[in-house]
């Protein structure tokens, strides 16, 4: 056996290990939610679907589903919006503002979740803003406007811009060439933008935990409170739905615009 082919075999095992260190936890959470039991525990003599069926009468959990759903599209729609404005500007209006803009837009992916939680209720506390769910909404625009804004950028770094200006020598207004030309080019990257940012939102807890409060509430806060008070298997039936949202939000990449191409 040649070195080449040891090395491609050991890269293999090195995988299947790490995808089996990051997919069983997944599979045990998912063996949990199906026992019919009162405690934590796998589904050995038969499945069940109680603890799914008994989400539906905990109203705490089906508002802040409510809440987390609407507060996700509301800052991943701003998000998209306001990112694909900044990316624009990066892209095309290079100069020490435009790199300052860049670090500051992206600064959320480096610094800490609790100090910009703090940051933020802090912040929002000094100014009167009592709104728990404007403040969350601040929250989360910040946290995923750098998803948005990065994948904004590779789209338009791709993009040739020779394309727009010819559209603007034969009569087309900037904002015609824009939309005709450019903006068909990046939408998987305005797709995938919006998506990851709808995910970042929907789980977050790190970021939420100090800004939620008894007249709003997120559904991963809710579910953290409730695993620090109860230990049945609830818990693992509401991950599994939230697993699910998240999953059923990369299907939709794929199916738009394929994973492959977002690699590039």
């Amino acid at each position: 056996m040649n070195t080449s082919r040891v090395e491609k075999t050991l890269l293999g095992l090195w995988c299947a290990l790490v995808v089996a260190f990051v997919t069983l936890p997944l599979f045990a959470v998912l063996a949990v939610s199906l026992t019919p039991r009162d405690f934590i525990s796998l589904p050995v003599d038969e499945i069940s679907l109680r603890w799914y069926r008994q989400i539906a009468t905990r109203g705490e959990f089906l508002r802040a589903a409510g809440n987390s759903l609407m507060l996700a599209f509301a800052a991943s729609a701003s998000a998209l919006v306001l990112g694909t404005l900044a990316a624009i500007g990066a892209v095309r209006f290079r100069s020490s503002v435009s790199e300052a803009i860049r670090l500051a837009i992206t600064s959320p992916l480096f610094i800490p979740m609790i100090l910009t939680g703090l940051a933020i209720l802090v912040f929002t506390a000094a100014q009167g803003l009592s709104s728990q769910g404007g403040r969350l909404f601040i929250a989360h625009l910040t946290l995923t406007l750098p998803y948005v804004f990065r994948t904004v950028i590779a789209s338009l770094t791709a993009f040739d811009m020779n394309q727009e200006y010819a559209a603007r020598n034969l009569g087309a207004t900037p904002l015609q060439a824009f939309f005709e030309i450019t903006l068909p080019q990046i939408r998987p990257g305005l797709v995938a933008g919006a998506v990851f940012a709808f995910i970042v939102s929907f789980d977050d807890v790190s970021l939420s935990i100090f800004l939620t409060g008894n007249k709003f509430n997120t559904l991963p806060v809710e579910l953290f409170n409730y695993t620090m008070n109860d230990s049945d298997p609830m818990a693992a039936a509401i991950a599994v739905l939230m697993m699910g949202a998240s999953i059923a939000a990369i299907l939709i990449i794929q199916r738009v615009l394929g994973l492959k191409n977002l690699l590039r």
